[in-house]
């Protein structure tokens, strides 16, 4: 996996999670969520769904999306 200088310089790795509803998507705490879909050859670098649009734009609507189990099972702990 290719990580960009943000994701490598984040202040925190513990503010870096593939957490997101789309299991390509690395979030940087306060900064982006970052597309790893190596496999769509028109990923953005930045994912601009959910995260992003403050839910305006869903996750699920991405031609590149792939569910994200560790995302469900938190959303389960949550509940």
């Amino acid at each position: 996996m290719t990580q960009n200088l943000v994701e490598l310089l984040a202040a925190d790795p513990e503010g870096c999670a593939f957490d997101q509803p789309c299991a390509y998507g690395n979030r940087v705490e306060d900064h982006a969520v970052y597309c790893h879909n190596t496999e769509w050859k028109d990923a953005p670098r930045k994912c601009h769904r959910t995260w992003f649009t403050g839910g305006e734009v869903r996750d699920e609507d991405c031609p590149g999306f792939k569910p994200n189990p560790k995302h469900e099972a938190q959303r389960k702990d949550e509940k």
